[in-house]
């Protein structure tokens, strides 16, 4: 969610949206934000309809297609239902919370680990709102803008020489760039719709924005964010000598906790890898260019023994048809067969078992969270003596 909401940040375009002295007006990060929400309805001439995000409403005003004066400040901030005072409000509420469980820290008194689950959750909230402080909030309806062209030369003016494939909408080439962890999102996403869990409409163009999209993020976000989940994921830790109602609890905390903390760092490993992997093919097929080796070898090219040709057989090949559309469907399970969401089965698999320990994980700590509360000391029940640590308030 946090990498979701740093990449948003990052992605809007804080640039001029005409080169016009006289008209020049910034696409400031509100607008952007309002814009990757969803706010803005792209209306073409042929009735056809869809969402635009910050980048592509940036480069139509570069075309000229729409005009920059549509887009005013004040009209985000009267959608806008969230101003600074109640952002401030909600921050000093949930600060409240972290200080309480550091006081009764102090004072020795009984915390829950559903206190403890409270507080990495609000540790991530707090994040997350200096990350989307700009980001106006419950708009219910999206600004149309009018564009005098049909679906059709739109997409000739994208695309003249009909090469590209769209999938969301005919700008999807603007800003279309996945990131790998977005990828694999979309996959535990498209498991579920499988499930007959619903996720929005699978109309194109799309009909609204998915949380869901996620594209490349720095590295250097990346090492930060990882250093604030592991600030998240050390608070479970604080229950490491916890006094739960049974030892087998006490066993399984501290071996959910270790396991979520190696599963972060492991992650990391991956990732690290999947970046590295496109430089060291190329330089692999540099090396086998050079030495003059074959860079691939096909099994059909190979004379096989009398016991093996059983393997050439149509119902070997049938088998094996079947095998490779199972396998193909695992590497890209989007309903339309999106080729931006395709990723190898040496990335998807292993997540896949990440993703299945996580959950596991995750789930036992909620559990855990309610069946504590069966037996509690009586401290637990105490509250913070605030003039014990600050006497002023006495």
């Amino acid at each position: 969610m946090i990498e979701g909401q740093e990449h948003q940040r990052l992605e809007n375009p804080q640039e001029p949206l005409s080169n016009d002295d006289n008209e020049r007006e910034i696409f400031d990060m509100p607008m952007a934000f309002y814009a990757d929400m969803g706010g803005f309805r792209l209306e073409l001439r042929d009735g056809v309809s869809f969402p635009g995000n910050s980048r592509a409403i940036a480069w139509l005003v570069s075309q000229r297609l729409i005009k920059h004066r549509l887009f005013k400040p004040l009209m985000i901030e009267d959608k806008n239902k969230v101003d600074i005072l109640l952002r401030l409000i909600t921050l000093l509420q949930i600060s409240y919370f972290l200080v309480t469980v550091i006081a009764r820290c102090a004072q020795g008194l009984f915390i829950t680990t559903a206190e403890l689950t409270t507080a990495s959750f609000i540790a991530c909230s707090i994040l997350a709102a200096f990350f989307w402080w700009h980001k106006p909030c419950d708009v219910l309806r999206p600004e149309p803008i009018k564009i005098d062209m049909s679906m059709e030369d739109l997409y000739k003016l994208t695309n003249p020489e009909s090469t590209y494939r769209w999938e969301m909408t005919p700008l999807d080439w603007i800003s279309r760039e996945e990131w790998w962890w977005s990828k694999v999102w979309w996959n535990y996403v498209n498991i579920l719709r499988g499930m007959g869990f619903s996720f929005g409409s699978d109309t194109k163009p799309i009909d609204r924005i998915s949380d869901t999209y996620q594209g490349p993020l720095p590295r250097k976000e990346q090492y930060m964010l990882l250093v604030v989940t592991t600030g998240c994921f050390i608070i479970f830790f604080l229950a490491w000598n916890h006094d739960f109602p049974t030892r087998i609890e006490l066993v399984f905390w501290r071996a959910v906790c270790t396991v979520l903390m190696s599963m972060l760092y492991v992650g990391l490993v991956i990732s690290e890898c999947i970046q590295a992997y496109p430089e060291m093919q190329q330089r692999s097929a540099s090396w086998k260019w050079r030495s003059g080796s074959p860079s691939t070898t096909r099994w059909g090219n190979i004379p096989m023994p009398g016991c093996l040709s059983v393997l050439n057989s149509p119902k070997a090949k049938a088998i094996t048809d079947r095998i490779d559309k199972v396998l193909e469907k695992i590497r890209n399970n989007s309903p339309n067969d999106d080729p931006s969401l395709r990723l190898p089965l040496k990335v998807i698999l292993p997540m896949y078992f990440l993703g299945t320990v996580y959950w596991i994980c995750r789930g036992y700590i909620l559990i855990e969270d309610a069946i504590e509360l069966r037996i509690l000391p009586k401290s637990a029940y105490a509250t913070v003596q605030w003039q014990n640590l600050w006497p002023h308030l006495g």
